[in-house]
């Protein structure tokens, strides 16, 4: 891997849906900065939920307009709209292909059984290495007896996105320093 390489990175928006209302955890005033943040540094972004296709937002932005500008830049963003209303399934997902998962969502336990596939894809990134960076939804069992040489970012509160997206960033510049220098 080389430094003209451009970073490729998973955003795992990781529920669709919590019974029968969208997951308020997958909400584009808390995703829009790290998607941004990510586009901004030239990296390809791929967004995948556990079926693919529409990721459903909470709340809808034509009910609950927000002032927030990466929310306006999202709204005027017409490529940005296009890659949420067309996700990858996680299914579709080649972990090989990507330097680092960035989830939005999860909830449940990184160890256990998933029948949606976000454990075993963050397991499988971890596994094989690689960066994860979790902002968890309602309850995450992070419980790391099986992260091995992975790296496990976890975080809760207002800053922790971009404080994450930031962190996995580095974690993969010197990464490709390391691997260069090997």
């Amino acid at each position: 891997m080389d430094h003209a390489t451009p970073i490729r990175l998973l955003v795992i928006l990781s529920a669709d849906m919590v019974g029968e209302s969208s997951n308020d955890e997958i909400r584009i005033e808390r995703i829009a900065p790290v998607y941004y943040m990510f586009k901004d540094v030239e990296a390809d972004v791929v967004l995948a939920t556990p079926t693919g296709g529409y990721a459903a937002l909470a709340p809808d932005l034509r009910q609950f307009p927000s002032e927030e500008p990466c929310v306006q830049r999202f709204l005027s963003d017409r490529d940005a709209r296009d890659d949420f209303a067309d996700t990858l399934s996680l299914d579709q997902i080649v972990i090989d292909d990507f330097d680092a998962a960035f989830c939005f969502g999860f909830s449940g336990s990184i160890w256990g059984a998933d029948g949606l596939g976000v454990a075993p894809m963050i397991r499988a990134f971890l596994g094989d290495m690689k960066p994860v960076a979790i902002i968890p939804g309602r309850g995450l069992d992070i419980a790391a007896e099986g992260a091995g040489s992975g790296l496990l970012v976890v975080g809760d509160s207002g800053q922790s996105a971009a404080l994450a997206a930031h962190a996995l960033l580095n974690v993969i510049e010197l990464r490709r320093q390391f691997a260069t220098t090997a």
